[in-house]
């Protein structure tokens, strides 16, 4: 429960400020769409470059030391960052620095940490299915932020936008008092490797993630490939091109716009609740697998194919099965027992992978970022930035998985088996 009620505190962060931070971008851009959507895009580049120091690290550091102090560190950097951009809301370089250091800080002790308790409690298809369930209050999460946000700016002047940052300091200060008192240390003593400054100062490289594929094994290879690629799909990764094509393309309103992302926040927590743990239960990892990313690429395809806010809101049901990485879950509870098979340690691998996430993810919002810019300069229909994260984040997957992936890979399968594809 109190895992839960951190992810939950930290999609709530995440988009406390989805529109409010836009608008500013915007401004401070002089409304040059082009420039904004490029310097979104390089912020979050940003934000997974320099986190990979502080994943790789911190993730080291927890498995000698615990992981209960890491949680404090996201709510810490969401007050810092609310401060700095209600203090300087037109400058642009406060705006970037402000969501460089939420993005670091609350990715770090948010999926990071987060995944490491959950890898200490539970394993199997068990870590599965919890995680699919905990995952639901991501769904709530993205429900609760845009309503506080529009029903703030609702109540604002134009420009008066920075107002909204008052909510996310509010909210830092309260997860880490929430966050103190709800999570246990799920890390026992007699579990923990022995402190190594020279092993701690040699986890600072950020290419430590490299050690996946230097001495993992084949399968650890081949399985972390593809669901590192499905995470190009990730709401994080689409979230700034999405709230450019909603305000700019679709013309939805700020009470349009958030009744989008409460809707598609019920929906998503339904679905973590219900849909894709019945999911996991019943069909074997490659039939989930497949299902998740075929979904994602039709609903990819379709949900920018024409500016009309019903083909937006229409695509939402076809991306409930696998989208936020849901579509990654099956394959992950294979992946958790393969590294451990392979001799990682737990939150060092759970950094490994993540950071393997955010050098995608930079490379995702760069290329969405810039061929929606190169798009729009050159008279490009600009909905073909979606059909493009449909083909890097599911199609190209689905290829991996049908071509490289062996029976013997999904171990976790033999109940449905190979000849079950």
């Amino acid at each position: 429960s109190g895992i839960c009620i951190s992810w939950f505190a930290a999609v709530v962060a995440h988009t406390l400020n989805l529109q409010s931070e836009a608008i500013l971008i915007r401004n401070a851009c002089g409304g040059d769409l082009g420039r904004a959507a490029r310097l979104t895009s390089q912020c979050n580049a940003a934000a997974g470059l320099l986190g990979l120091v502080v994943n790789q690290t911190g993730a080291k550091l927890s498995d000698s030391i615990g992981r209960k102090a890491f949680f404090a560190l996201g709510p810490l950097a969401q007050a810092l960052a609310a401060a700095l951009a209600f203090t300087n809301p037109t400058n642009v370089a406060t705006l970037a620095t402000s969501k460089v250091m939420r993005g670091i800080f609350t990715t770090f002790s948010g999926t990071v940490m987060g995944m490491a308790a959950m890898r200490d409690v539970f394993a199997g298809t068990e870590l599965a299915v919890k995680s699919s369930t905990a995952s639901a209050v991501i769904g709530l999460a993205i429900m609760v932020g845009p309503i506080i946000e529009g029903s703030m700016l609702k109540r604002m002047k134009a420009g008066n936008e920075q107002f909204a940052y008052v909510a996310l300091a509010a909210l830092g200060i309260v997860s880490l008092i929430a966050n103190s008192l709800t999570i246990p240390e799920t890390l026992p003593e007699e579990k923990r490797k022995p402190f190594s400054p020279r092993a701690a100062l040699a986890s600072v490289n950020p290419f430590g993630f490299l050690q996946l594929y230097t001495k993992g094994s084949s399968a650890v290879q081949r399985i972390v490939t593809i669901t590192t690629l499905q995470t190009m799909i990730d709401g994080k990764n689409m979230s700034d091109l999405s709230l450019i094509w909603m305000r700019e393309h679709v013309k939805l309103s700020v009470e349009g716009i958030r009744n989008f992302l409460t809707g598609f926040g019920f929906l998503s927590l339904l679905a973590g609740g219900k849909l894709t743990p019945t999911l996991l239960k019943s069909l074997s990892v490659w039939r989930f697998t497949t299902f998740t990313n075929l979904t994602n690429l039709f609903a990819f395809c379709l949900r920018a194919s024409y500016e009309k806010a019903a083909v937006w809101f229409g695509a939402m049901p076809f991306m409930l099965p696998g989208v936020n990485g849901s579509s990654t879950m099956a394959l992950n509870s294979v992946l958790n027992e393969h590294l451990v098979a392979s001799g990682f340690g737990v939150g060092e691998s759970s950094a490994w992978l993540n950071n393997l996430r955010v050098l995608t993810g930079v490379a995702a919002t760069l290329i969405y970022g810039y061929f929606y810019a190169f798009c729009r300069k050159r008279g490009i229909w600009a909905g073909h930035t979606y059909t493009l994260a449909g083909l890097l984040g599911a199609a190209l997957p689905q290829v991996l998985l049908m071509l490289t992936v062996k029976p013997v890979d999904l171990k976790l399968d033999e109940p449905k088996s190979a000849d079950n594809k």
